[in-house]
């Protein structure tokens, strides 16, 4: 090799690499701008990132039965297949639960087929069953 290739060589060959990352950090975003300094072009859609929604809390729930026997409820999303917790309920029975948003109770059969359900949400403050005991409302 030339010495001309040898220094064009060692000149060269460094720019091949990347660098390790120091500090232990996650992966830094690749900018590619002008290398005078000039920002690079904003991607499509719009300048302002869209600020995700905070996390919604847990939600107190009353859950009060109405119906004039005990009902057999399900809390989660699939009675019978799917994980969850189940619980009755007395009748003229009034309880309390802390519940997440998206969070869904079932009124469940004696074979545990889902009969009637209902979602939480941010504002739902009580879940009454009905007097026929296959219906729930949420206010």
């Amino acid at each position: 090799m030339t010495p001309t290739r040898l220094l064009l060589a060692a000149v060269l060959l460094p720019a091949c690499f990347v660098p390790a990352q120091q500090g232990g950090g996650g992966a830094q975003p690749t900018t590619y701008g002008d290398p005078a300094g000039a920002p690079a072009a904003e991607p499509a859609g719009g300048g302002a990132e869209a600020t995700p929604a905070p996390a919604a809390g847990p939600v107190s729930v009353t859950l009060r039965n109405t119906c004039p026997q005990t009902v057999r409820l399900f809390f989660g999303e699939k009675p019978k297949f799917g994980s969850g917790t189940y619980t009755t309920l007395s009748s003229n029975t009034v309880t309390s639960y802390q519940m997440q948003p998206g969070d869904m109770i079932w009124i469940v059969d004696g074979s545990d087929n889902g009969v009637s359900s209902t979602s939480v949400s941010q504002s739902t403050r009580t879940i009454e069953i009905t007097q026929g005991c296959t219906g729930m409302t949420a206010r």
